[in-house]
């Protein structure tokens, strides 16, 4: 049975208006309704209320930037019978990951001191209901948690294995001990480099799971598999989708190179969107207008032009007769990075 007493729950927090302090609430009022002592750690101010509700809080200045000496292989995919596309966006998923690291280290040396044995983290939209937070005790309570050195979810991503960073756990010690010698830029990305990718999941993968302790328990479930909240991680990259409201409309394009067939195509990719809103897009190749597109959002759109010796590429989205978003890449990055492409079985299609 897990000791409720040994274990403090540490909440990551970095909120940037009142709606990211809304969550860091509800997440910390769930856990401490549950019977936890809670650890809040930021490195962005928080207001006093927050503070005086968590027996611990820490406040760090150290938002580091990392600058990712390669291109990353974390991202997102989409693959149907016709075609594969993925992308690291930009390279910059993960930019923020050694701050994370270093507010759960701050975390864990204070845990350290003050006798726990155990910890949960949970980042700050981890808001849990009632059911759910009786399956994570039983869950715990099933895998032995408090003699264990370390507990991932697992989500399987393009063949690679990724542990979920947004709510885990461990043996305080064993995690002081494992990230000691991870306190600066360059610790950081040396640590990460077995994994081609430089995000906090990459680095757990490399600590937790490439070489798996016979203490440790990696559990090939995803969170939204397990858990019923539909609340639980709303927050992604500064947008929040609040449940059954009409949220925020958002347009991610990308630009990436073509792999496979002869490779000089550029290739333009709308992501997919939860609502389905006209747009226009007008594409410029080193600053000539290519083609104005008239679209819809919801589904995976993708256009491709032929790359000859072109310097700048650029994309402008209009939305409701507005400027809504610009996207410019140099044709040296685009083929730089070679985690993000598109490739397609049928090569001499222009539009779809």
């Amino acid at each position: 049975m897990i000791n409720k007493k040994d274990i403090c729950v540490i909440i990551g927090s970095y909120p940037q208006n009142h709606m990211d302090t809304a969550l860091v609430s509800l997440t910390l009022e769930g856990f401490k309704r549950q019977g936890y002592d809670t650890c809040l750690v930021s490195h962005t101010p928080l207001s006093y209320d927050l503070q005086k509700s968590s027996t611990y809080t820490i406040i760090s200045d150290e938002n580091f930037a990392l600058d990712f000496p390669s291109p990353s292989s974390i991202g997102v995919f989409f693959a149907n019978e016709n075609m594969y596309y993925q992308t690291n966006w930009g390279n910059r998923m993960g930019v923020h990951s050694l701050a994370i690291l270093m507010n759960i280290k701050n975390a864990l040396y204070l845990l350290k001191n003050k006798k726990y044995k155990s910890f949960i983290y949970a980042e700050c939209d981890t808001v849990l209901n009632s059911n759910d937070h009786k399956l994570l005790e039983s869950k715990l309570n099933e895998i032995d948690f408090m003699n264990k050195d370390y507990w991932f979810m697992i989500e399987n991503s393009n063949h690679l294995i990724v542990p979920v960073t947004t709510l885990f756990g461990g043996n305080i010690n064993y995690f002081d001990n494992i990230l000691s010698p991870i306190n600066d830029e360059t610790s950081y990305l040396n640590t990460c480099e077995p994994a081609n990718s430089y995000s906090l999941e990459s680095l757990f993968s490399v600590l937790f799971c490439m070489n798996v302790d016979e203490k440790g328990y990696l559990d090939y479930v995803k969170p939204r598999e397990i858990f019923s909240s539909k609340w639980l991680g709303i927050s992604n990259y500064g947008s929040i989708s609040i449940p059954e409201w009409e949220n925020e409309f958002n347009v991610e394009l990308d630009i990436v190179k073509q792999r496979g067939g002869d490779e000089n195509n550029i290739f333009f990719v709308l992501w997919f969107s939860d609502k389905q809103e006209p747009i226009t897009i007008k594409f410029y190749k080193d600053n000539v207008l290519l083609n104005v597109v008239k679209t819809t959002t919801g589904i995976l759109h993708h256009w491709a032009y032929d790359m000859g010796h072109s310097v700048v590429w650029k994309a402008e989205v209009y939305y409701e007769d507005k400027l809504f978003k610009v996207i410019e890449k140099t044709t040296e990055e685009i083929l730089w990075n070679i985690w993000s492409f598109f490739e397609n079985k049928d090569w001499n299609s222009k539009i779809n």
